[in-house]
């Protein structure tokens, strides 16, 4: 089977819920310790993502500046992924409900948040790598790509030591991601996201508004489908009738060779930086198939992986109410674990 070009890390996983936030005041810097990146890596990881709302939190800033508190917190970060030998993505996060969109003038808050993390980490451990912006979306796709061009140019000419990650418009989907230009880099990784089928794997999400799509069983099959909603949206009925076609092991795993023909074609590596189940309306052995499934076809192909995320609505521990912080490893879902490839001591 063939091959992706490797990136520098293999598997691991997304701390959601620290750094998501609309300022400074509302983090807990302690939130994520050094102990939970000794966790992942007892699990077998070698890499961490760290979705950080730069835009909102820098907002109320002058010329966006980053608070000495984040600043804090990722040199901590930066400390840690030395020691441990282990990757962090820092990663320009963003609103990511269905009605939102990315701004024409997206640039103007990457350029001085990119410009700001560069300078500071251009000499910093191997271990911290950038990604540029997570799911642009309702977005120009053309106009995406100029503007990331830039801004890759504009950390790149500070930066030379680090790897960058870059994504395409249109939620970092596969199709944007080879619409993407050749940033003739040697240290440039292109990214994607997987949720297939996304009715499945966000059943129930409201953000999505998926409240009424529930009880869908994957792969597809017709006796275990729900009824349609009463007085169903556009949008359901949308769903329900595409379901049949899209919620195939076929539809599933035909994405992924394509993904190794363009890392082939462009020589550079891929990186898978989300893919999850939400867990509240999913028996437990439906969700461990998919996962399974999914993580196999990139394994298999050699695509390094995030999964999304770690304590979340979409975690690897069993789900106990929200704010309930889980305890490693007694109440990690050893299921969901071993269908992600990890392991537990």
């Amino acid at each position: 089977m063939k091959q992706a070009i490797k990136a520098p890390f293999t598997k691991g996983v997304n701390f959601s819920y620290w750094m998501e936030f609309k300022t400074a005041d509302q983090i807990n810097p302690d939130f994520f310790g050094k102990e939970d990146f000794e966790n992942v890596k007892k699990l077998g990881g070698d890499v961490v993502r760290i979705p950080i709302h730069f835009e909102k939190i820098c907002s109320e800033s002058e010329n966006l500046a980053i608070p000495d508190k984040i600043f804090e917190i990722l040199d901590r970060v930066a400390q840690w992924a030395e020691e441990l030998k282990m990757y962090v993505i820092f990663d320009f996060h963003n609103a990511t409900h269905i009605d939102s969109a990315t701004s024409a003038g997206v640039e103007d808050v990457l350029t001085p948040i990119w410009t700001q993390l560069s300078e500071r980490y251009k000499d910093s451990t191997d271990y911290i790598i950038y990604e540029l912006m997570n799911e642009p979306h309702n977005i120009d796709i053309n106009l995406w790509n100029e503007i990331i061009v830039r801004v890759f140019k504009k950390v790149r000419n500070i930066d030379k030591k680090h790897y960058i990650v870059v994504g395409g418009a249109d939620w970092n989907s596969f199709e944007a991601m080879t619409k993407l230009p050749d940033f003739k880099d040697d240290k440039v990784i292109y990214t994607f996201h997987f949720y297939d089928p996304h009715t499945f794997t966000h059943q129930g999400a409201p953000w999505c508004h998926m409240e009424r799509v529930v009880g869908i069983p994957f792969p597809y099959d017709p006796e275990k489908m729900p009824p349609l909603p009463d007085d169903p949206t556009e949008d359901e009925k949308r769903r329900f009738e595409s379901y049949p076609k899209q919620g195939t092991l076929e539809a599933v795993s035909g994405f992924f060779d394509r993904y190794v023909d363009f890392s082939l074609e462009r020589n550079v590596p891929i990186f898978c930086g989300e893919f999850g189940c939400f867990i509240p309306h999913m028996p437990n052995d439906v969700r461990t198939n998919w996962y399974k499934i999914v993580t196999n076809l990139l394994a298999e192909r050699g695509i390094s992986r995030t999964s999304w995320d770690y304590f979340g609505s979409f975690g690897i521990f069993e789900l106990k109410g929200f704010g309930h912080r889980p305890v490693f490893p007694d109440e990690l879902n050893m299921d969901v674990v071993k269908a992600l490839g990890l392991f537990a001591d």
